[in-house]
């Protein structure tokens, strides 16, 4: 059977939600919601100690504007300046839809929206309600989606392939988890929003439940744009979560623990001066994604924490007692002043903490950990990814009718102001929807989505199951030798491996379900080595990676700056980004080309 729509929304997380709501308003209405698995994703189930949201600023007499904020999400190089001014001149608009669905930003008493100074950006741009801002912003979009728009979700639904005809996208198929049974859905439409491929690290801060399906996108014919860049940064590992903000700024102590349990604090061996050291600790608050600019600076904190970790010892953030020699007068004025004025100069980090950022030490002891007693268990993680699918403006692959949004879209360049994300997850689902809205729907193509539903039935008669094959080498391996630290040996070596895997891989596994998902994640390891390999010699260390050479850490090549990195079929080409656009036409031009609907 063949399940018909104009549309289908793949994701139930933050641009999922968005881009269905758009769609509705926008008059297409007989859209699918299709998902792996309604609370397993990155949105629902990720934040930070005040998980941010970045947007143009709407507080003050701060002078800002699109084209400035643009210019700020340029900054780090990589990044195409049409999309970076549609993203700074949407996200008013984004961000009072989320207030009118009930997300309570906080204001002051005037009406307008407080802000703050967030990573990778200088401004006070950002704002925040909580830890768990994504998580309030997907509960409420999923309210008006399911609830007031009545839009259907197909739970339990992992999309193996999206098939394509003669003119573009005509649907997917996808494997209904609970029976194994493989099901097909029909849409000239098709927006793919689902986060991304979290699968392919195993030091990670996605949750557990968060996969990706990059690899399927891949297979269905799109390019990928600056893959190679992501964030990482220093998380929590038995709970995952990012160790940003008030965790860093509470001033910790690094401790690392060998086989027998005897600790040492071994930042002292990257920073012998006391005031620097902790200095830098408080600035991995904002400055919490590793940079490869600073990698001399707060950086270093990241460097020293792998480095530790690669010699097989533990390594914990200390909370219940403070690090040997630490006074708050060896702190920069900034740091100094700064906990001082937030009442923060309790004598143990948790205490600090605690006068901090309540809802942070809360959330720990809701998910068992109690900060005042218990060490917390740490490592450099993967956590976000700039690059992804390549995309036009408007969200469209260079497959027709298929659109790819939020994380797994290469929206961002380099580097990006922290909770630009969020707001990506809501502006790419407002300029999709407008565009699909458009143009006329395409006519159905049965054929090729029979064809593909008979080729998957056929596989499932034929596949047998078999517990002993495994592919968790390959996330391991490149949290090792493709995160934040990258050089060329290891990274061929291992996509080597990849490739070998990949040609050999086998109709049997330990359910259909683990079938798809560890082909998926080969995919897009292949993909991500590959597109490493052909930019890092180039380019240098730049964002968040370094390029480990025998002589050190290659410098960045700045000629580069300028382009971003496409790649397709196996190849890695660097591309010119466009400018910030300027248009200094007369008010009167737009108001003579305005057409104001009749019947009004």
């Amino acid at each position: 059977m063949i399940r018909r729509f104009q549309a289908l929304v793949i994701g139930s997380g933050a641009a999922g939600y968005g881009a269905a709501d758009r769609l509705f308003r926008e008059g297409i209405t007989d859209i699918a919601l299709l998902t792996e698995g309604r609370r397993c994703g990155t949105s629902r189930n990720t934040g930070s100690d005040k998980q941010t949201y970045y947007k143009l600023s709407l507080c003050g007499d701060a002078m800002d504007c699109p084209a400035a904020m643009a210019r700020d999400l340029c900054a780090g190089g990589g990044m195409d300046g049409d999309k970076a001014y549609a993203q700074a001149q949407e996200s008013p608009r984004a961000f009072y839809r989320l207030l009118e669905l009930g997300v309570p930003f906080p204001r002051d008493g005037l009406g307008g929206f407080p802000g703050y100074r967030t990573d990778h950006d200088s401004t006070r741009r950002a704002t925040s309600v909580g830890p768990l801002t994504s998580r309030l912003m997907t509960e409420a979009l999923e309210r008006r989606v399911l609830g007031e728009n009545g839009t259907p979700l197909f739970d339990s639904r992992l999309v193996t392939r999206v098939v394509t005809g003669e003119n573009g996208v005509c649907g997917v198929i996808a494997l209904h988890t609970p029976t194994g049974n493989y099901e097909a859905f029909e849409a000239p439409l098709v927006f793919a929003a689902t986060g991304a491929p979290a699968c392919v690290y195993r030091d990670s801060v996605y949750p557990v439940s968060q996969h990706g399906m990059t690899g399927v996108l891949l297979s269905a014919g799109v390019r990928l744009s600056n893959f190679a860049h992501w964030q990482y940064g220093i998380a929590s590992t038995g709970f995952r979560w990012n160790l940003s903000g008030s965790f860093m700024q509470a001033v910790p102590r690094f401790v690392s623990a060998d086989e027998t349990g005897a600790e040492y604090e071994f930042l002292s061996e990257t920073f012998p001066d006391p005031g620097e050291r902790f200095t830098n600790i408080f600035l991995k608050g904002y400055q919490w994604p590793f940079a490869a600019d600073r990698a001399g600076g707060s950086s270093a904190v990241d460097l020293a924490v792998h480095a530790q970790a690669a010699m097989g010892r533990r390594v914990y953030l200390d909370y219940t007692r403070e690090p040997e020699d630490f006074t708050p007068a060896l702190l920069s004025e900034e740091a100094r002043e700064y906990l001082t004025a937030c009442g923060a100069l309790a004598d143990t980090p948790f205490g600090r903490l605690c006068a901090l950022n309540t809802k942070a030490a809360a959330l720990y002891r809701e998910n068992g950990y109690d900060l005042a007693r218990d060490r917390l268990p740490v490592a450099v993680s993967a956590q976000h990814c700039n690059g992804g699918v390549d995309t036009d403006l408007n969200g469209e692959t260079c497959v027709p009718g298929l659109y790819v949004l939020g994380e797994a879209a290469g929206n961002f360049g380099v580097t990006r102001p922290g909770g630009a994300a969020l707001n990506d997850t809501q502006v790419s689902g407002f300029l999709a929807a407008a565009h699909a809205a458009s143009r006329p729907l395409r006519a159905p193509e049965e054929a090729p989505l029979a064809a593909a539903l008979a080729e998957a039935e056929a596989f499932r008669a034929a596949f047998r199951e078999d517990q002993a094959v495994n592919y968790e080498e390959i996330p391991a391996a490149m949290s090792g030798c493709a995160a934040f630290i990258r050089s060329e040996a290891p990274c061929r070596e291992l996509l080597a491996r990849v490739e070998t895997l990949l040609q050999a891989y086998p109709a049997r596994h330990a359910s259909l379900e683990k079938y798809h998902k560890d082909l998926d994640m080969l995919i897009s390891a292949r993909a991500l080595l590959v597109t490493v390999l052909g930019e890092m010699p180039v380019a240098g260390s730049r964002g968040g990676a370094v390029w480990q050479t025998e002589s050190g850490f290659a410098p960045e090549n700045r000629e580069y700056r300028a382009c971003r990195t496409v790649t397709e079929n196996g190849a890695v080409r660097f591309v010119p980004v466009a400018p910030v656009p300027r248009d200094d036409r007369p008010f009167e031009y737009f108001l003579n080309r305005l057409r104001i609907p009749e019947n009004r």
